[in-house]
């Protein structure tokens, strides 16, 4: 099952990382809710929501849920129940905390990581591994690009880990693409994260994500191209 287990690794293959110039586009109580389809065939609800403001080891953090779970003839014949939680520095959005749960089928997957930021370190079950500052969760990376001035970001790479392994990634950009999804018309920036040695993600996986151009860039749409086909997420409904 590592291939769909990779699909909620990429999905949430989002999310944040590096100082901050502002407020944050997003608010303690923002929930969106995406319809997520599978070769065209609907296969899940998910929501992405903003819990609240937690304490992990002194620093203040913002605590962020992900959940996603089958519906249809698809809760059938392979039934999703993943939940994802994470807690972001306030500051930085750096990722202090990481827990998951992940069914798919019949895989299941639970871990919890903690970071340390100053020390260079992240405790994963027993082992503790080195990091540079700023190494994220890849379920992080929807809120670090929603901070950004995304058409005029200067990166050369970042830095994830995934299980017990660091990953670096580089980014395409692509301004002004128009799309249609159940929440509205968008006018978006398509975000395209790739390993730094060009290579696509493994599993011949790629992923791309769509930002609304506006002052809150929403995570619109995600699309995944896995080996058997691909996963689409496109946000129905915005709860602020």
């Amino acid at each position: 099952m590592e291939g769909s287990t990779l699909i909620m690794k990429l999905i949430l293959f989002v999310l944040l990382f590096s100082s901050l110039s502002g407020n944050n586009p997003f608010e303690v109580g923002e929930l969106l809710h995406y319809n997520a389809s599978f070769g065209g065939v609907p296969a899940a609800n998910a929501k992405l929501k903003v819990i609240g403001i937690e304490k992990i080891n002194g620093i203040k953090t913002y605590h962020v849920q992900f959940t996603a779970k089958s519906k249809g003839m698809t809760h059938y014949l392979f039934p999703i129940n993943d939940r994802i939680d994470l807690w972001l520095s306030e500051d930085s959005l750096f990722t202090i905390k990481e827990s998951l749960s992940i069914k798919e089928g019949n895989y299941e997957r639970s871990q919890e990581m903690l970071f340390n930021h100053l020390s260079g370190h992240v405790l994963v079950k027993d082992d503790t591994l080195k990091i540079k500052k700023g190494t994220q969760s890849p379920y992080s990376l929807f809120y670090f690009f929603r901070n950004k001035d995304i058409a005029n970001m200067q990166i050369d790479t970042l830095n994830t880990i995934q299980g017990d392994k660091i990953m670096p990634l580089s980014v395409v950009i692509e301004e002004d693409i128009e799309i249609v999804v159940p929440a509205g018309k968008f006018l978006c920036t398509r975000v395209t994260p790739i390993r730094s040695n060009k290579k696509n993600f493994k599993n011949k996986a790629q992923m791309s994500m769509l930002f609304s151009k506006d002052k809150h860039q929403y995570p619109v749409k995600i699309w995944l191209k896995l080996k058997y086909g691909s996963l689409v997420l496109e946000l129905e409904n915005i709860v602020n």
